[in-house]
């Protein structure tokens, strides 16, 4: 059994039964896009310390997937609860214990970097965030920069830096190292390690298979509409057998 995790907002998600209380659960998840069918009845769970990894081909639904997740697009059918609160239906306290940082980085180019984050703090009635977390991600040279005058994988890392906000229970990250060198991605295996430690979850969508093989998680493909879970993870066997009593769906760190 894992140890209980820090969190702020409230007491954490306890085990019930031995087992740990879902920080995430979605259930028969249905998306319909552009007269596509993008998502069938999809089911996802996370507890505590995982670290689900979903990969997919280009238009495979994998955006979609957290941007739902994330409470940003609303599904057609299906729920997404966080420990046990709605995302959706105007639910505020679990957007609050969520940080989510998305692959598209267009949106607010007039922002400067901390007043993104300040944004961040006023929309989830959060502390501001320690300034050693803008160093620890590597924005500090352009904090005080707009977001239009940054490269892409300047972009990458305050969006990063924004969904640290108010010390998530759940990050959800779309492609956290596309666009990163080497140090920012190091710094991005780092920090999901870190919050792996501590009880928290992390969900994230990859095409790099030295990430999920750097995380060691066998990795779900998104396929159709729905996960299925791959043999391996990349270059871990050790991985793949740890978690083999894991059926397709049930995304997450084998216990």
């Amino acid at each position: 059994m894992r140890a209980a995790f820090r969190c702020t907002a409230r007491a954490a998600p306890r085990y019930q039964g031995g087992e740990a209380t879902a920080m995430l659960e979605a259930t028969g998840i249905h998306k319909r896009l552009a007269g596509r069918d993008v998502l069938s009845g999809l089911d996802l769970r996370c507890g505590p310390s995982d670290v689900a990894v979903v990969i997919g081909g280009n238009g495979a639904g994998k955006s979609t997937l957290l941007r739902i997740v994330a409470g940003v697009l609303e599904p057609d059918r299906g729920a997404v609860m966080l420990c046990g609160d709605p995302i959706h239906g105007g639910g505020t306290a679990a957007r609050r214990r969520l940080g989510y940082a998305p692959d598209a980085t267009e949106a607010l180019p007039d922002l400067q970097v901390s007043e993104l984050c300040a944004l961040v703090c006023a929309l989830k009635q959060a502390p501001p965030l320690d300034r050693a977390w803008v160093e620890r991600i590597g924005a500090g040279a352009f904090y005080r920069q707009r977001l239009s005058g940054l490269s892409f994988g300047q972009r990458k890392r305050a969006l990063l830096l924004a969904a640290l906000v108010g010390d998530p229970w759940l990050l959800v990250l779309d492609e956290p190292t596309n666009g990163l060198d080497a140090e920012g991605a190091r710094r991005v295996l780092e920090l999901i390690e870190e919050r792996r430690a501590e009880g928290k979850a992390t969900l994230l969508t990859t095409n790099d298979p030295a990430l999920a093989s750097a995380l060691g998680e066998r990795p779900h493909r998104l396929n159709a509409g729905r996960l299925t879970l791959e043999e391996a993870a990349p270059g871990d066997g050790g991985a793949a057998g740890a978690a083999s009593g894991q059926g397709a769906g049930q995304v997450g760190r084998a216990p």
